[in-house]
């Protein structure tokens, strides 16, 4: 189903937008530059159906830009410094050695802003996205700081 607005919204406004208009009980934020395989949707759902709190990621593989073949990429924790720039704080490869930590969730003090999955009235009751950013920028800290206070 496509919902279009009458206006440009903008990026984070038209997220809103959308949340607000989903009949669904879990909302998926992807970004236009996303791509996904065959089962991607199952790991983002189980957590959430588990605990309506929690905001899932997903393992983001890259794509080469000059063969378009996949590799894994490193899993990592979101962070960010005290000028609130976003960084990677990757896991080393030894913890998935564990085979339970192959698919058990992970705790990170932030996240990424363009990949998310997470449950509908549990956005909507944490306040959504600010409106009033204009473009792409700091909604994932924004989102992060969001999750950690309720």
């Amino acid at each position: 189903i496509t919902q279009r607005s009458n206006e440009r919204l903008g990026l984070i406004r038209a997220k809103v937008y959308a949340s607000r208009v989903a009949h669904g009980d879990v909302l998926i934020f992807l970004d236009s530059h996303c791509e996904v395989t065959p089962l991607w949707i199952e790991p983002l759902l189980l957590p959430i159906q588990e605990d309506s709190t929690r905001v899932v990621l997903p393992v983001v593989d890259l794509i080469s830009a000059k063969t378009f073949e996949f590799s894994k990429a490193m899993i990592a924790k979101g962070a960010f410094n005290w000028d609130l720039e976003f960084k990677w704080k990757y896991i080393p490869w030894e913890y998935w050695d564990l085979p339970e930590n192959n698919i058990k969730p992970f705790r990170s003090s932030t996240m990424s802003g363009g990949l998310l999955a997470i449950d509908r009235k549990y956005f909507h009751a944490m306040g959504e996205y600010d409106t009033g950013m204009e473009i792409w920028g700091v909604e994932n800290i924004e989102m992060s700081i969001r999750v950690r206070r309720i």
